[in-house]
């Protein structure tokens, strides 16, 4: 099964939990917990506010260990949503 990459949040998904269009089709950029309907789901989210949240769920899930957050932190100026090449 393909693993995708958020280009939001940087979390591995697979095509399953793709976030949704306006039109309801499959968005493969992003996840499910990023982007449903053809919009971010928390249009507020900073990257410095993402980079705690995902600190955050280093400490409580068993699933993300803190370097691995740490990890993801260091690529998440490269995704779409964050990179600053549309300014």
């Amino acid at each position: 099964m393909e693993t995708l990459i958020c280009q939001s949040c940087g979390w591995p998904f697979v095509p399953a939990n793709a976030g949704t269009n306006r039109d309801k089709s499959v968005n493969t950029d992003y996840c499910r917990d990023c982007y449903k309907d053809g919009a971010f789901v928390d249009k507020s989210l900073n990257l410095h506010q993402l980079e705690i949240k995902l600190l955050e769920m280093a400490e409580v899930q068993e699933d993300i260990s803190l370097e691995e957050a740490r990890q993801l932190i260091k690529k998440l100026p490269e995704l779409k949503r964050w990179r600053m090449d549309n300014i």
